[in-house]
């Protein structure tokens, strides 16, 4: 009995199992299905408001003006009056080269403009006979002028050649032995092989200049032409030119030197310095003088054209000629002063110098950069922009940007002001660089900072608009499932207009104000 009664209970549970199991499966279809029916279709109501369309993008701060600045024409510097965050203005020059012959030749060109000018003044006012004589004197003191700087080149060029002498043979003596031969040897040892077979070389060589320049010198005297005592000016100022680059030479080699003491280096650089600073005077006076000549030989020349004009009175085309002549030397006035202007690098707006590439001393090129130079006024950012969102971006558009040093609590804001059409390949991508302008200064906008930019590309107000996510396309139309007031759904073949970044679609017809959208 005891195991009957137990299968019989087995049995009856079981059954009481799978009847409970049935309810509570009922009882859960139930629950969803009634009360999804219940609750109907999840929606989205359109709105009306406004639809925003951004791009995105990550920039780098840049200066607004940003400058590599070379020399049109080469030659060496000679004068670097700025450096390293230096802050400039517009117009300061920066580097300046040699031109002193450059700066004759403007003065040339301005004398004989004056001069041409002069006789076309001459020619429209005509002449009076007290003019005449006053023009003559005017020539006689000129000529005069001239005949004294002629006779003072004797003297000149006999204390150029004295300096020239004491620098090379008094001045460098201690740095050789047999120093008047064919072979001098320097009495220390330098580190330097080629600065020492230049050094010995140009011993020998200035030498050989000194003695020939003795034997010019002892061919003028007071009755000498004029023409030939200008070639023998000529003719020193060479001479000059060849010691000082013998002295900057035996410079270099006392630098190199190995095995001297500290005194005989001071030394030896002390006469070295002293022989450079003489023979640069020199050479500075017959520069000087081979300048005065040419200025007075003009000076003269415009006189006795002056001169000739007063005497012989003037017509209408002589006028009309002279008027041409003075165009033509304002011209050369013009090009000799734009040449002259090639030397020197000026700032083209006001900003801080940040590179220096050049020294004293040295020779540049045309072309080759020599001073970096950063505007002072507003910054800007350069970014890249995909060519899926390029198209968006127009020119004026602004933006709200953040930097990575500030974080996103402190906003600017700018404009796109450029846009480049060539494209960049960027991770194999196509990318335009688009310029924006910062609208405010800030002494926070630094150059090299990250920034984080959206650029407002377009911004409908007061439109109707959708989800974009529940618009899908059907035979080649937009679409939306409307929900009605029953409950049911239908397509509905909407017009769309702007697609924004927020997330929204602007809906231009086919469904109206508060009307019901869902997804099927």
């Amino acid at each position: 009995m005891e195991k009957k009664e137990s299968k019989y209970f087995n049995k009856k549970n079981k059954k009481w199992f799978i009847i409970a199991g049935i309810v509570v499966l009922v009882a859960l279809l139930f629950f969803v299905f009634g009360r999804k029916s219940g609750m109907g279709p999840e929606f989205v109501k359109v709105q009306r408001g406004e639809v925003v369309s951004e791009v995105s993008v990550t920039g780098l701060v840049v200066p607004s003006k940003n400058i590599d600045l070379a020399f049109e024409r080469g030659g060496r510097v000679t004068r670097i009056p700025v450096g390293v965050g230096k802050e400039v203005s517009a117009g300061q020059t920066l580097v300046q080269l040699e031109n002193s012959d450059l700066q004759a030749q403007v003065a040339q060109a301005r004398a004989s403009l004056d001069g041409q000018q002069a006789k076309l003044d001459e020619l429209k006012k005509g002449t009076r006979e007290e003019e005449i004589r006053i023009k003559e004197a005017e020539l006689a003191k000129a000529e005069q002028d001239l005949e004294n700087y002629h006779i003072g080149i004797r003297d000149i060029l006999n204390d150029s050649y004295a300096k020239a002498d004491d620098a090379v043979r008094a001045k460098t003596d201690s740095l050789f032995t047999d120093d008047e031969t064919q072979n001098p040897k320097l009495t220390f040892t330098i580190s330097n092989l080629q600065t020492q077979i230049d050094v010995v070389a140009l011993r020998v060589r200035t030498g050989s200049e000194l003695n020939l320049w003795n034997g010019e010198l002892q061919t003028i005297n007071s009755s000498t032409p004029d023409s030939e005592l200008e070639t023998t000016l000529q003719q020193g100022k060479e001479h000059l030119a060849i010691i000082r680059d013998y002295l900057s030479r035996a410079m270099d080699a006392v630098d190199a030197s190995a095995g001297l003491t500290a005194g005989t280096v001071s030394e030896y650089k002390t006469n070295l310095n002293t022989g450079r600073v003489n023979v640069n005077t020199a050479f500075t006076t017959l520069s000087t003088q081979s300048q005065l000549i040419s200025s007075q030989k003009v000076t003269i020349q415009r006189i006795k054209d002056e001169l000739l004009l007063k005497r012989a009175g003037a017509t209408a085309e002589q006028i009309m000629g002279q008027e041409a002549q003075v165009a033509e030397a304002r011209a050369n006035v013009s090009y000799y002063q734009s040449q002259l202007e090639k030397t020197y690098l000026r700032a083209p707006f006001s900003g801080v110098v940040t590179k220096v590439n050049v020294e004293l001393g040295d020779i540049v090129g045309a072309n080759t950069p020599a001073v970096s130079l950063i505007g002072s006024g507003n910054f800007q950012i350069e970014a890249n922009i995909t060519e899926s969102d390029i198209a968006k971006v127009k020119i004026g558009d602004t933006a709200v940007v953040t930097l990575d040093a500030y974080g996103s609590d402190i906003i600017f804001h700018a404009v796109v002001s450029k846009k480049d059409l060539s494209e960049t390949i960027i991770d194999g991508v196509s990318t335009y660089k688009t310029t924006l302008q910062f609208e405010e200064r800030s002494e926070k906008i630094l150059p090299g900072l990250t920034a984080n930019v959206d650029i407002l590309t377009e911004k409908k107000e007061n439109v109707l608009s959708v989800p974009s996510r529940n618009i899908f396309s059907k035979d080649g139309k937009k679409m939306v499932w409307r929900l009605n007031a029953d409950n049911t759904t239908e397509e509905i073949e909407v017009t769309t207009g702007l697609r924004g970044s927020d997330g929204k679609t602007e809906i231009i017809s086919g469904l109206a104000e508060n009307e019901k959208v869902t997804i099927e």
